[in-house]
């Protein structure tokens, strides 16, 4: 509900089974913010008993142990326990971090489902180092400024999870999961013009409700899928204003095979969200409404061909942040677009293609613009909704297995963005590389031992902030890590090398009052590890 970042340290490496990842908007099935892709985290159920204990140390300081043990009971009753502490003190001066992640889950299983209950505690605590102007980073790239000494984080999350997935009747089944979220935030953030020695705090409740059901039916020589759900969303906003937010909104999908190998799929989603704010920017009600609608096509015109065509509409309401200093003649409305998108899918034994081409559409995008007139004036920066923009984009994927001991995927994508009206028509969006890719090997030398290599390119491309593309382009860059894998039994050891040949770059920049601030990535650095694994 507000703007700070996705936690990557919210889920332990152990506990993630698989991550799936949808590259086009799913403002159907998931809703709000759903507008370029969706990453879904699933975390491992318990297992029979296992017990797995890594450490790992490597450059800049770092130390981390992670271990979990699953264990099932009798009578359907599974449990897993994990904990994951990790300290280091970071490429950047003034940079130290600590981090622990301790989870706690207990599964039941009867004839029809499952039900489950979770708990997890993150606790984060975070040296922040600030930006650097392109002399600061031509003198020390790893250094940081005196107006970022004292800038600092501290993050307590505790989520509690309960869940069930059961059987109904022969063809329906229900998922369900409410989930209770509450965050507090303290921060200290200074920019490059300036010290800052007043804390920033953030303290939220969230109440979450998805349930949803499931269909499959027995249809026109196939299968067809109907889901339906309902997110509830209710949360408790407290920093320099205060919110009550609540969202609502219900959803409908059905795949329904037109053919043996061709199906059709339709859905669509209302919803609703209402805040109550109180603030020295913005006070009273404001409640947004939107719908999306989504209509696709998928053939398979052989064992090894697929094609597939896809209408999907997105939105994003405005977050609490971003409502709250938003300019005070334009208050901001809600973000909505349409997605468009054709593609192929060819497969055999040894190698499998993808590749879609695609449109997104996006009206009222929700952005910050520091030229802006807001609270504190004109020219002070507000939250805005950005005239049209339109991102035009090809997708394409390819796995290769050349031998049982070889494999090889590579990845492309070009996305051409850019203003389609307005004062900066015709400009490209900054912080949007044309072109990215990829490519790994991995590689099994003997039965023990394996070894990794990636490879990963980002284009040039105006920084963050810069839509009038009036400053130098960010500079693009390739970065080469290796891994190195060997099992002994129950023990596994590895070395990984990020950074192989020692690139000086800038993942990310950004313009502030016509300057531009970079924060530099890390040169060659280094991983070591060994777990052992009890079952």
């Amino acid at each position: 509900m507000d703007l700070s970042g996705p936690d990557l340290n919210a889920v332990s490496i152990k506990d993630i089974e698989q991550i799936e990842i949808i590259q086009s908007s799913a403002g159907v099935l998931y809703g709000d913010q759903a507008v370029g892709g969706v990453i879904n985290v699933i975390t491992r159920k318990p297992k029979e008993f296992t017990a797995d204990i890594e450490a790992r140390t490597g450059s800049y300081g770092r130390k981390q142990v992670l271990a979990r043990i699953t264990d099932k009971i009798s009578n359907g009753v599974s449990y897993v326990l994990s904990g994951d502490v990790l300290e280091a003190d970071n490429y950047r001066d003034n940079n130290e971090l600590e981090n622990v992640n301790l989870l706690g889950r207990i599964d039941y299983e009867f004839s029809s489902g499952n039900v489950y209950a979770e708990y997890q505690v993150i606790t984060r605590e975070q040296e922040l180092p600030g930006a650097l102007f392109s002399n600061e980073v031509e003198a020390d790239r790893r250094q940081s400024t005196i107006n970022f000494s004292d800038d600092y984080l501290d993050e307590d999350t505790k989520v509690s999870r309960v869940g069930t997935k059961t059987s109904v009747s022969d063809n329906w089944f229900v998922e369900a999961e409410l989930i209770s979220h509450e965050f507090e935030y303290e921060s200290v953030q200074s920019s490059s013009f300036g010290k800052n020695t007043t804390p920033f705090f953030i303290n939220s409740e969230q109440l979450e409700f998805t349930p949803r059901m499931i269909g499959i039916f027995s249809f026109n020589g196939g299968e067809a899928i109907i889901t339906t759900g309902i997110d509830y969303l209710k949360a408790d906003y407290e920093s320099y204003l205060t919110d009550e937010q609540k969202a609502l909104s219900y959803y409908m999908q059905a795949v329904v095979p037109l053919a043996s190998k061709t199906s059709l799929t339709l859905g669509g989603r209302k919803a609703r969200v209402e805040n109550e704010m109180v603030s020295s920017f913005t006070n009273g009600e404001l409640t947004e409404r939107v719908s999306a609608y989504e209509l696709g096509i998928q053939s398979a015109l052989s064992d090894n061909l697929v094609l597939f065509a896809r209408f999907d509409q997105n939105f994003r309401f405005a977050k609490v942040d971003e409502l709250s200093f938003a300019s005070p003649t334009a208050p901001l409305k809600t973000q909505t677009g349409d997605s468009n998108e054709v593609g192929i899918e060819w497969t055999v034994a040894s190698y499998a293609v993808k590749a879609q081409v695609y449109r997104l559409e996006l009206e009222d995008e929700i952005a910050y613009d520091p030229g802006a007139e807001g609270p504190f004036g004109p020219g002070t920066g507000a939250n805005v909704n950005l005239d049209p923009t339109t991102h035009d984009g090809l997708i394409v994927e390819a796995d290769y297995k050349v031998y049982s001991d070889l494999n090889v995927n590579a990845a492309f994508t070009y996305t051409d963005a850019i203003f389609d009206s307005g004062v900066f028509a015709g400009n490209k969006i900054s912080g949007v590389p044309e072109r990215k890719a990829s490519m790994a090997a991995d590689y099994r030398i003997r039965e023990n031992l394996k070894t990794y290599v990636e490879v990963i390119y980002t284009d040039d491309h105006f920084v963050s902030g810069d839509n009038a593309n009036s400053n130098p382009k960010l500079d693009g860059y390739t970065v080469v890590n290796a891994n190195l894998r060997y099992q002994l039994k129950e023990w596994t050891f590895s070395a990984r090398i990020n950074n192989v040949f020692d690139k000086e770059y800038s993942a990310s920049a950004n313009e502030s009052f016509g300057a531009v601030s970079f924060f530099p990535s890390p040169e060659r650095n280094f991983w070591l590890s060994a777990a052992v694994r009890f079952e």
